[in-house]
């Protein structure tokens, strides 16, 4: 079992490792790899008709990545060399700087990992996290958990499922069944309109042979969908929520300011998500 842990913002990157030990630890994990793609040209300057930086412009750049893979490399080591020598379980853990194009380095890093954990996006995010992101979730198409900007002691011991049948989600619980099968409980929350109640995906029925708790909480959408999901997670003590990730365009609008941004805006959960 492999997880890649992309870096690439210090204010973030404690709760992304934390997010990383959690799931290393319930998983029993073999590798966790440490990944800062760094950039190697000045993103403002990409195409001519941009012009070509000055000499103080590309000082300016340089040092501002040299601080950014300092700061990051210095929280990876230390997180690195607090792991208890006395754990039961210790995972390899590896540091990694690599330069270029970050989404094809997020991308191909993201292809030979089972999990792949990025920090929650925001909006405003500097143009190298959106990339990274949408290397890992669009082109590796890898599964991905979104670290919350807080620390969680565990990671899929009470997973919540916001259940509407799709591909992407199908990707999604095909690649956390791992978690589910061992689960305390698993919390299916189904949002419904008005006389139209969506069966239950059969992988419930399962689950609960294998002695799975399984709960179901439905609830009527009204309003603001994101907001609804998110309040009905945290009631459940959920400690990970299960979504698909929807086609590129109305995804990334979720995530960066679209009508339901709220469910990542404030969501206080790590979120797994598939393309």
């Amino acid at each position: 079992m492999r997880l890649l842990v992309v870096l690439d913002r210090p204010d973030t990157a404690l709760f992304t490792l934390g997010t990383a030990g959690a799931l290393a630890e319930r998983l029993c994990a073999d590798q966790i790899r440490i990944l800062h793609p760094r950039l190697a040209d000045n993103p403002a300057f990409q195409t001519p008709d941009e012009g070509m930086p000055t000499t103080e412009e590309q000082q300016r750049f340089a040092r501002d990545v040299t601080a950014r893979a300092d700061r990051l490399r210095e929280i990876a080591s230390a997180w690195i060399g607090s792991a208890s020598p006395d754990a039961q379980h210790r995972p390899d853990r590896q540091w990694v700087e690599i330069a270029g194009d970050v989404r094809k380095i997020a991308a191909q890093e993201a292809r030979s990992a089972d999990f792949v954990i990025h920090g929650r996006p925001r909006a405003g995010d500097p143009a190298y996290v959106v990339d990274a992101f949408a290397g890992i979730l669009y082109d590796a198409e890898a599964t991905l958990i979104v670290a919350p900007l807080q620390d969680y002691a565990s990671v899929g011991h009470r997973p919540v499922i916001g259940w509407h049948p799709s591909h992407a989600l199908d990707n999604a619980i095909s690649a956390a069944m791992p978690l589910l099968e061992t689960a305390e409980r698993v919390t299916l929350i189904i949002g419904e309109h008005d006389g139209n109640e969506t069966p239950l995906p059969a992988f419930a029925s399962t689950l609960g042979r294998r002695g799975v708790q399984i709960n179901v909480d439905r609830f009527r959408i009204d309003g603001d969908v994101g907001e609804q999901i998110r309040t009905h997670a945290l009631a459940a003590n959920a400690d990970l929520l299960i979504m698909g990730a929807y086609t590129r365009p109305h995804f990334l609008e979720w995530l960066f300011g679209g009508p339901t941004q709220d469910l990542f805006a404030h969501a206080t959960l790590p979120i797994l998500t598939h393309h």
